[in-house]
């Protein structure tokens, strides 16, 4: 038996590219559209919190222990005198919601966006 592919199949194929390509696109634009921020935390206090925009170009030093680099709409956890180096392998942050952890050195880098929208009510 030979199987061979006919008009219809060719038809449904390209309808569900052209759908995945869609639900791709929407997401896509759906996270450029709020402002981002980096947050540093060090020892649960607010360091410093920059807006991350296309011209950002940062580099924040906490007394040599770590090395944030702050550019264009990214973050990043450059170096840290801890051992394990779990911070630095956490690779560049370009997303409201990740953050980059220094246990050791109880340094926390997170991005977060600025959407105003409610994304939920704790009471």
């Amino acid at each position: 038996m030979r199987s061979r592919i006919k008009w219809g199949d060719l038809v449904i194929i390209a309808a569900v590219l052209l759908l995945a390509a869609g639900v791709a696109a929407a997401l896509a634009l759906g996270q450029g559209g709020g402002q981002l921020y980096a947050e540093v935390w060090r020892e649960d206090t607010l360091v410093e919190r920059v807006q991350l925009t296309g011209e950002t170009d940062r580099t924040i030093d906490l007394d040599g222990h770590n090395v944030i680099v702050l550019a264009g709409r990214t973050a990043r956890m450059q170096s840290a005198d801890c051992r394990d180096q779990v911070c630095v392998r956490t690779g560049t942050l370009t997303r409201a919601g990740q953050a980059a952890v220094c246990l050791p050195n109880r340094v926390v880098l997170k991005l977060v966006g600025d959407t105003g929208e409610i994304d939920a009510i704790v009471s």
